[in-house]
């Protein structure tokens, strides 16, 4: 076994990220005052041990032959309660009663303990955890982040964290209990308690090297763990195109690997922290039969074997707390190194909330006219100029046809729109109101951008389409006619109760478009963008679904991003967007024509 300096094991503790810990004690606390009950229940369990253990004193003091020491706790109790203190059945009936109290006070510290920090607390806190990022995390954070990172985050982060705070009281309890049982000792037996500390100097020193181990193990799990998360959802995600390419025992093989090293970090991380709580025990045994050999060999006079064996026994419960202590400090030192400060992303909301209060949100009065785009430029790096000196104007009642090649910024025009995006220069406007002025959530309650993927939950018809909103049954039935989806509907069993798979795997592509269709119709939103919303629909179903959208939304605007000929016959005006990094000086980003001029061309 290595053995470790005394700097190297000052180095690993200042590893040990306080810092995080006193934050998430602290919230832990404001957020659960229960945790102080947990505590005093666990201070009290262990007072209450090492009070009963001192009634072995005087029973040894009794066996063998000698006056009882002044002092004794146990004792001066059953003193004041006029029981017979020389008695042996009176002081072991103070062990009973006293040990029994501890165990009770054990019992209901811990069921507390648990029931906050492995019920309450994680699932207030992963709900919390998703209902935030849902709510105030900006989608670029989102984009730019893996899946298994906001997985782990509200999932494993957030058990880690409610584990932590567990693990941090019962080390409390135990350093609480590991001081009065040293005190014990070295009130009866000085020279026993000078052992004790050199010992531990030895003993920490070479348990030191598993405590290194299992603090680089615990960053290896982490890590493991999310990208094993990454890979398992991308696996469900993509499973079509996995079994097109016949790429199963790939991603097979390569989860597994993930998940054999994960598990193998985890067996390494729970036997080097058993060995680490069982390995001073071992040598405390050995130490200590070595010691009364050689008292017993020097000394030929009567050895106290009563007084040896108590002492036996406070020194096997002082270090097998030492060893659940060392336990827990591993386990603190893990968690610690690899956890994330889970506050933050709960504080998000308050973050937020605390930006809004300077903020001055206006109301957008009345329905939308126009939207104005005048000079917008966006770009996500340096060299990727996406839209440049941008100038549009969208009237209520047109229907407008946005096409354009790949990487013209139709995506990103869209996203600033819905103020997923923020322009970086120039104005954007609706009804003469600046864009950033107006709250993110207002804007998407009256414009609704529906794109290509259409995501379908393992619920039923109606829930599909009504998605989280409160809309009447004649409503769904209008949106669902609207989008060609209801003759559908009316065929299957349960009609609009029939229970949908997971992304909707009983329904044909076009089915689910048409879904997703009747989820934004039944918004009747002011503004609806269709992004490649019908790519998946035939020719003649998605002609009728047009010409349905453009009737109803002859008052409205209408947005259509194809590049389907038979939707740009039918718009009123058609934008063609063209790559910044391909126009000459002077040469606008933007094409804005009327359809039937272009109709007119090419005929």
């Amino acid at each position: 076994m290595e053995i470790a300096s005394p700097k190297k094991i000052l180095n690993a503790l200042r590893n040990v990220r306080f810092g995080y810990l006193k934050t998430l004690l602290r919230f832990s606390f404001q957020k659960y005052p229960g945790l102080y009950l947990c505590v005093l229940l666990m201070l009290l369990s262990v007072v209450l041990e090492a009070l009963a253990m001192t009634a072995f004193i005087p029973l040894s003091e009794i066996a063998s032959g000698r006056p009882l020491s002044s002092g004794n706790i146990v004792v001066e109790i059953l003193s004041v309660l006029q029981l017979k203190a020389t008695s042996p059945k009176y002081i072991f009936l103070g062990f009973i009663v006293i040990f029994g109290l501890r165990i009770v006070t054990q019992i209901v510290g811990e069921r507390l303990l648990m029931l906050i920090t492995e019920n309450k607390m994680p699932a207030n806190l992963v709900s919390q955890g998703l209902r935030n990022v849902l709510h105030y995390v900006p989608i670029s954070e989102i984009e730019r982040k893996s899946i298994g990172y906001y997985i782990t985050l509200t999932s494993e982060e957030v058990a880690r964290a409610c584990t932590l705070i567990g693990t941090l009281i019962r080390f409390i309890s135990s350093a609480v209990l590991i001081m009065l049982y040293y005190a014990t000792i070295a009130k009866y037996s000085p020279s026993t308690a000078i052992g004790i500390v050199i010992f531990l100097f030895l003993s920490g020193l070479i348990s030191f090297g598993i405590l290194r181990k299992v603090h680089r193990l615990g960053g290896e799990l982490m890590e493991s763990a999310r990208e094993g998360s990454s890979l398992f959802v991308d696996a469900l995600n993509g499973v079509r195109s996995i079994r097109a390419f016949t790429a199963e025992q790939y991603v097979s093989n390569r989860f597994e690997g993930y998940v054999l090293g994960h598990k193998r970090r985890v067996f390494l991380i729970g036997f080097f922290s058993l060995l680490g709580k069982l390995f001073p025990m071992l040598l405390l045994i050995v130490s200590f039969g070595l010691y009364i050999l050689i008292v017993t060999q020097i000394n030929h006079a009567p050895f106290d074997y009563a007084f040896a064996v108590t002492l036996l026994i406070f020194l096997m419960r002082f270090f097998m707390a030492i060893g659940e202590a060392v336990n827990v400090f591993v386990k603190i030192v893990s968690d610690t190194k690899v956890g994330q400060d889970i506050t933050e992303i709960i504080h998000i909301k308050e973050t937020a909330e605390a930006g809004h209060k300077y903020l001055q949100f206006q109301t957008l009065q009345g329905s939308i006219n126009n939207i104005t785009l005048q000079g917008l430029c966006f770009s996500y790096t340096s060299d990727n100029v996406v839209l440049h000196d941008l100038s549009l104007s969208l009237q209520c009642g047109k229907s407008y046809a946005i096409v354009g090649e790949s990487g013209s910024g139709k995506s990103t025009l869209l996203d600033i729109l819905l103020r997923f995006h923020d322009p970086q220069t120039g104005y954007a406007s609706i009804n003469e109101v600046p864009l950033t002025s107006l709250e993110e959530h207002e804007v998407r309650k009256r414009i609704i951008l529906l794109g290509q993927e259409t995501i379908i939950f393992n619920d039923t018809i109606s829930n599909n389409i009504s998605y989280g909103r409160e809309i009447l049954r004649e409503n769904l039935v209008e949106a669902s006619r609207l989008a060609c989806v209801d003759e559908v509907i009316g065929h299957l069993p349960d009609g609009y109760a029939t229970v949908l798979q997971y992304r909707g795997t009983n329904l044909s592509g076009g089915q689910r478009q048409r879904i997703g269709l009747a989820r934004a119709l039944a918004r009747k939103p002011e503004v609806l963008i269709l992004d490649e919303s019908m790519s998946a629909l035939d020719p003649m179903t998605k002609e009728k679904v047009t010409d349905n959208i453009i009737a109803e939304y002859r008052d409205k605007i209408v947005i259509f991003v194809s590049h389907d000929p038979a939707i740009r016959e039918k718009v009123d005006v058609v934008i063609e967007l063209r790559k910044y990094a391909g126009l000459l000086a002077g040469e606008s980003q933007a094409l804005v024509y009327e359809a039937h001029l272009e109709n007119l061309l090419l005929s």
